[in-house]
């Protein structure tokens, strides 16, 4: 009786320091999330030479472990080399998109292009809610079909 006692003890133990480590996690990136390139309060972060910046919408695809995110993109002047980052913990994904910076010396039209990112998930996204790490808003998660995919 007191090995069951203690094992469920282990495992309780485990599972909180768990959490507390996801937790962690998601505190470090929405925290990296809010500081600017400059050290200031606002602005996407830097991420070793790239910049983080905000999706539109989050759909649920027929795969359950699969998070599909909406941005909206210059024909002229399109993100280049995105790539994603994800935290999950039991009620929440943290995902954040990054690329390499958009160029400065040149015009880009304002022209809006839909792009989509798949995202595999650990387990089936269910109820957590989505949040854009780069400005650490929730986004609408809809399970509708993504605009042309």
């Amino acid at each position: 009786m007191d090995m069951d006692r203690n094992r469920g003890a282990t495992i309780v133990a485990i599972a909180t320091v768990a959490v507390l480590a996801a937790l962690t996690v998601i505190a470090v990136v929405i925290g990296l999330s809010r500081r600017s390139n400059d050290g200031g309060a606002s602005g996407p972060p830097s991420l070793g030479g790239r910049e983080a910046f905000a999706f539109d919408a989050a759909y649920v695809d027929a795969d359950p472990k699969v998070l599909v995110v909406q941005y909206g993109d210059s024909g002229s002047c399109p993100s280049e080399a995105v790539r994603h980052d994800v935290v999950e913990a039991p009620d929440l994904v943290v995902v954040t998109l990054n690329r390499t910076p958009m160029p400065t010396d040149r015009a880009c039209t304002d022209d809006y292009q839909i792009k989509l990112v798949r995202i595999a998930l650990t387990v089936p996204l269910g109820s957590r809610e989505v949040t854009d790490g780069s400005r650490t808003v929730p986004v609408p998660v809809t399970t509708n079909s993504p605009p042309f995919g």
